[in-house]
């Protein structure tokens, strides 16, 4: 382990160790490389950030950028970019590659310096989690989260467990009371993690320690709830992370555990058998997997009383399973060329299922197709087509020339609605469907002089053209 080298004495030993280092930093260097490329097609491919929820930060961002409130603080966290006069359009084509890679990065450094795993066994960690659907997935447009869970990661690189001195401590204190303002669910995950801690310090009659880990899963609730008080003038209500599902799934039982299992094999088919194999007790990683396994196991066992998304804490199991399944990969038994043959086959296996989504070429038809509203069949996509999010963004400019104060823009939501938001300091009315009359009576009720309406050509009655391109046109519309 590249953390507890020595420098040995005899000429051969020291040629040894510095050769075990060069490969630790190569290691190192491709952990962040490796994924940072293959986060980078997609928004290569794609003249516009892509990511469902991607443009709603950057409105929260613009909108938050005039107001005293913290949450969300990934968008306040933007719209101090934003007051700068930075482009976040640009910035989030930036930020989610590097983020992707600084996750990868420091999960191989934990499974290297904490676990001790050779920098073969890393390097298979690497690549698994770098082409792992659930986790391009989830770098795609859940960006606060993926904030949150590199600073999680950062906190167990750390170790808090060992060795906890002041500086840890502080440390810890820091990193938790982000990771609370940032995201929910890695929230809820630092908690188990803490009191996890907290019951084996206390098991072990530590309760010094035991102490410092229940603060710690203390202190990011506390800051969680302080945060809501100040953005929203009330307190968050935990009993709104439940909702009863009997009532939506009555009569239909087989049909509500058929989608939830069928949601999980899709998202993690090329991992789990080896999950079973693989398995390791960690002191951090088995209270993350089994909060996130019970959270989606109470879709199907209390849907009475079953968490909300619970598919989004199925998904958030990703990180510990792949390292489940890179370490069953490393102790395939046989000889050296057929653990090599196996080895590369299964490593070929995922990087087909992870390419698929880049949006270059989709060698085969993935399970995940049959759930696109929860992981899209390719990366290169937001609210809407690439191109026709181009021309919104184009048409907007145009409007911010034409049009007075007074004016508003119609448009759909959610394709093009946010992207007009983000662009125009004009009131947007959307619709739904194909028709934008009825939100075009609506803005004309309310005394909008000139209205603007996005919308695809020949879709709108009346009107004049100002623009056109790519199929969408820019109609104004003048109330008599």
């Amino acid at each position: 382990m590249a953390s507890n080298l020595t420098l040995p004495k005899d000429s051969h030993s020291i040629t040894s160790w510095r050769i075990a280092l060069k490969i630790d930093k190569v290691v190192y260097l491709l952990s962040f490389l490796i994924p940072l490329a293959v986060r980078s097609i997609p928004e290569l491919l794609s003249p516009v950030p892509i990511g469902f929820d991607t443009v709603i930060y950057l409105v929260q961002a613009k909108n938050l950028s005039s107001k005293p409130a913290i949450l969300p603080f990934f968008s306040k966290i933007l719209s101090i970019f934003y007051s700068l006069g930075v482009d976040l359009i640009v910035l989030m084509k930036i930020l989610p590659p590097l983020f992707f890679a600084t996750t990868v990065f420091l999960a191989g450094m934990y499974a290297r310096k904490r676990l001790g795993w050779s920098w073969r066994n890393t390097l298979i960690l690497i690549i698994i989690m770098t082409f792992s659907a659930a986790m391009l997935r989830m770098s795609w447009d859940l960006h606060r989260q993926s904030a949150a869970t590199i600073l999680l990661l950062a906190y167990l690189c750390m170790d808090p467990w060992k060795d906890l001195t002041t500086k840890k401590i502080v440390t810890s204190f820091i990193l938790v009371t982000f990771i609370s303002l940032l995201h929910e669910l890695v929230l809820v995950t630092v908690i188990a993690i803490n009191f996890y801690l907290a019951l084996l310090a206390l098991r072990k009659k530590m309760f010094k320690r035991g102490l410092i880990f229940i603060m710690l899963a203390i202190t990011p609730v506390i800051c969680y709830e302080v945060g809501a008080y100040v953005t929203y003038s009330r307190p968050i209500d935990p009993t709104g992370a439940f909702v009863d599902l009997s009532g939506e799934w009555s009569g239909k039982y087989a049909n509500l555990v058929s989608y939830e299992v069928g949601i999980l094999v899709a998202t993690f088919w090329y991992v789990l058998p080896f999950t079973p194999l693989g398995y390791f007790y960690d002191r951090y990683f088995t209270p993350w997997m089994l909060v996130m396994l019970t959270g989606f196991l109470s879709q199907i066992l209390t849907p009475f009383f079953a968490v909300r998304l619970g598919d989004r804490w199925m998904l958030y199991m990703a990180i510990p399973l792949m390292f489940y399944a890179s370490n069953a990969l490393s102790r395939l038994n046989g000889s050296r060329r057929i653990r090599s043959v196996a080895i590369m086959f299964t490593l070929i296996i995922v990087c087909m299922n992870g390419f698929s989504m880049l949006g270059v070429v989709q060698p085969f038809k993935l399970p995940s197709n049959l759930y696109i509203g929860f992981i899209p069949s390719t990366m290169v996509f937001s609210t809407a087509k690439p191109e026709h999010v181009t021309t919104v963004i184009s048409l907007s400019r145009v409007i911010n020339n034409a049009a007075d104060k007074n004016a508003c823009v119609v448009t759909h939501d959610p394709w093009f609605s946010h992207w007009v938001k983000y662009l125009t300091n004009l009131e947007v009315y959307s619709f739904l469907g194909n028709s934008p009359d009825h939100a075009v009576s609506k803005a004309v009720s309310r005394g909008c002089g000139e209205v603007y309406v996005i919308w695809f050509k020949g879709q709108v009655a009346g009107g004049e053209i100002l623009s056109e391109e790519d199929q969408i046109a820019l109609y104004r519309i003048s109330p008599k």
